[in-house]
This record gives structure tokens, sequence and C-alpha cells, in this order.
């Protein structure tokens, strides 16, 4: 369905079937995380844990963290987004001037979205032949796409909110929302099982640089390609990916990338 005016009724349209498919992983994209976690020891994963420095040490790197801890590395691999990195972890000696100027400037994909998800008992939309896609000019939801799982046991759909949503609270957001898709789907959207967002503009995602970039403003930079700090400073998050910058599969190309490399 397509909102075009809040007094015209939405347009419906057929969506062919897309060239290139999309594909969904069993059990979730955790499980993708959770089996990589399982081939490395458990006391070498440091959750939550901010690193603030990285500076050049004997042979090889000293990472320096908030908690105050000093981890000896023979390589850095730097997978967040470019933008954090440069104004969050201070490299010494100093990253080269061109790559300083350009770490700001590279867009943090979803920096600036409001991602929704809402989970339901039942796929009634698919009853009444819906596929679950909207687009929207209207109303507070802007894009929404059917999000059941691969088992097909948890049915729900996950979208984007208008950048405005963001001055309301949760809760407001949630009757914006199940209101909006109550009026197009009927009234069992009124009744979800579970609703959750998240407002992607936070501390972890832009840091105290507002500035709106293009979307994905130098991903893929060609200074992204280079190594650093003698060959022992790398960047491989998914805005430095040549293809698919921002999405989970520049992710993976990225780290492959590297991994020939290294």
């Amino acid at each position: 369905m397509f909102q075009t005016k809040s007094f015209e009724p939405p347009q419906k349209f057929f969506v062919p079937e897309a060239e290139a498919p999309s594909y969904r992983l069993k059990d979730g994209t955790q499980n993708l995380i959770d089996a990589l976690a399982e081939k490395l020891n458990p006391k070498n994963i440091h959750l939550n844990t901010k690193v603030t420095a990285v500076t050049e040490h004997e042979n090889g790197l000293l990472v320096e963290t908030g908690q105050g801890e000093k981890l000896h590395a023979d390589k850095v691999v730097l997978c967040l987004p470019p933008q954090l990195a440069g104004s969050q972890i201070r490299f010494s000696p100093p990253l080269p001037e061109a790559v300083s100027d350009i770490l700001p400037s590279v867009q943090t994909w979803m920096a600036g979205s409001i991602k929704f998800v809402l989970e339901y008992a039942e796929p009634f939309w698919r009853k009444k032949d819906y596929s679950g896609m909207l687009f929207s000019h209207c109303g507070i939801v802007t894009e929404m796409y059917d999000h059941t799982n691969f088992e097909e046991n948890k049915y729900g759909f996950t979208g984007f909110l208008n950048g405005g949503a963001a001055s309301y609270s949760q809760e407001v957001r949630k009757e914006f929302v199940l209101k909006q898709l109550s009026e197009l789907m009927g009234e069992e959207a009124l009744h979800p099982v579970n609703y959750f967002d998240k407002i992607w503009s936070d501390e972890f995602v832009i840091s105290e640089d507002q500035t709106v970039h293009r979307p994905h403003q130098n991903n893929g930079h060609p200074l992204l390609q280079e190594n650093y700090m003698k060959g022992k400073l790398f960047f491989s998050g998914t805005e430095s990916a040549t293809e698919y910058g921002g999405y989970m599969e520049g992710a993976i190309r990225a780290a492959k990338n590297i991994f020939e490399k290294m």
C-alpha cells in the first residue's frame, strides 16, 4: 500500500519479485553472531567495553578502554562506524590528516532513523491479501515490511517512522503506529503481542556532531581500504565496504576483504 495524502485512500499495488532476492537466517541474525562467538575463547570477548585509545607500542598496538584496561594486540581491526571511530578514539601517533578529515564525513547507515518492530499472534494481513509492505507520505510509519521469521511462528512488521517521531515518547509513538495500521488493515492491528522501537541517533551511532550526511556518503572511501600504523590498523565496518555499504552484506564483504589482506 502507498499513502500519498492523509485525505486520500491508500493506493494498492502489486510488487513483482525482486531480481536480487533477500534472505532471512534461520533462528534469526543473532544465530550468526552466536555461531561466530562459539569459535572464540569467551575470555577474549569484552562486551560493553568502550575503546578510548589505540597507541603504537613496541611491535604491536596498545588498546585502552574506558574501564582503564590496557590490551596488547598485534593488529587492530575497527568495525564500528568510521564517524564514531574518529570522534571517540584517540590515535597515537595521529592518523594521517586526510584520514582524520574524512572520518567525520562518512555517513553512518541508520543514523537519524527510527526503526520499529511489531509482533502479532497471527499474520492477519496475509488473509486480506496484503504483503505487509507499506510506504506513506502522511503517517508516522513511512516504510514497513512483513518481518515474519524464517520458521513462521512469529509474525509481524518492521519498518521506519518519520524523523519527527523522535520528539514523542515511545508510548505515544506506539499509539500513532497502531492507529495508522488499524485504519489501513483493520482492527486486528490494534492488538500486537509486542512493540519496540529504537531511535538510532544516540551516542553509539552519532557523536556530538549532528551533521546530516547524504545516504551512504563516503561509504567505501579509498582511504578506508588502506592500513595504518605500519600495517597494524584496519577499518572494516560495513561503512567501509566498497559494495552494499551500510548493510549486512557490506559488513560481510568488508570482513572478507580484511581477512584476505591479513
